[in-house]
């Protein structure tokens, strides 16, 4: 092992927190045939010489990087193995992210980024909701890659929705979100139709309350201190340890348009229901909508939730 990362191997799940952990940690997920915590060692949890050259395989038709065969005897973890590929992760930085691939039984459940713009806080979910739901998540446009931020909810819904088209030309669309998610969620129904499912999720239900945005709540309006800010994060385990310093100043840019575009947000008519799962969205919807209130009090019971409206 390479102990020069100073990283600790931990056993339990512990969910990925960028793409490209995303990724690796899907493709452990098909190899062993079971969902990995990023902290968890691959030889510890069964996988074998054969699994690891799979892995390897995985990686160079992805990423066009040929790693050397006992990479995972060095880097045994998802969180260590990542650090090999985020500077060839350019085909990760779009909006749709696998987060689990399903059985194709059903149509794939599309999340959308809450306010932080990032996905990572679906994988817990798409575990308690089972290896047979697909589960894709949408993080922000310039998050990954140095683009803008878009400004406005429907701006964000036509994206989305165009890249959701793209994979899947008809419906039905089964579709959600945290936070400003929600809103875009709603407006890619309006534009996609055929929606069976429009999903407003808190997301305490997910996650703990300490995230990545309440490091900027109350900040001034002047340029934040970001190299604190990233060591904030990066003390909490809430982003990886080598990620890119300027990683905070895209993150913090794609924050502040998401809550300026919730906040000026006027949904548009829509005569299907929105299901909603714990607390509220903030957002006032218009008294014709029909709102569908469901109680959960963990991420196990809002899965059981979903997979009863699934079917």
């Amino acid at each position: 092992m390479n102990h020069a990362l100073n990283e600790t191997i931990d056993t339990g799940y512990q969910c990925p927190r960028d793409p490209v952990e995303i990724w690796l940690a899907r493709q452990w997920q098909h190899i062993l045939g079971f969902a990995v915590g990023i902290r968890e060692s691959f030889f510890g949890v069964g996988g074998n010489s054969l699994d690891a050259a799979r892995v390897i395989d995985a990686i160079l038709a992805e990423f066009g990087v040929q790693l050397p065969l006992n990479v995972l005897t060095e880097h045994p973890t998802v969180e260590h193995l990542a650090t090999l590929l985020r500077d060839h992760a350019e085909r990760l930085s779009g909006p749709l992210v696998a987060i689990q691939d399903g059985d194709g039984t059903r149509p794939p459940l599309f999340l959308v980024h809450p306010d932080n713009g990032q996905v990572g806080l679906y994988c817990r979910l798409g575990c308690a909701l089972g290896e047979e739901f697909a589960v894709v998540g949408i993080q922000a446009d310039g998050l990954y890659r140095d683009a803008g931020p878009r400004r406005t909810v429907p701006a964000m819904a036509g994206a989305y929705a165009d890249a959701v088209r793209a994979v899947r030309p008809a419906g039905p669309y089964l579709l959600g979100g945290c936070g400003v998610g929600a809103a875009i969620a709603w407006e890619m129904a309006v534009l996609l139709g055929e929606a069976r499912l429009v999903a407003a999720i808190d997301a305490g239900l997910l996650q703990p309350p300490d995230t990545v945005t309440e490091s900027w709540l109350g900040e001034p309006a002047r340029q934040p201190d970001l190299p604190r800010i990233l060591a904030s994060w990066q003390q909490r385990d809430l982003v990886p340890r080598d990620v890119a310093p300027e990683f905070a100043a895209r993150s913090l840019g794609v924050w502040r348009a998401n809550r300026d575009a919730v906040r000026d947000w006027r949904p548009s008519p829509r005569t299907g229901p929105l299901d909603v799962f714990g607390r509220p969205p903030v957002t006032a919807l218009p008294a014709t909508v029909v709102q569908r209130t469901h109680e959960c009090g963990t991420d196990e019971r809002l899965a059981v939730a979903l997979r009863e409206l699934i079917g």
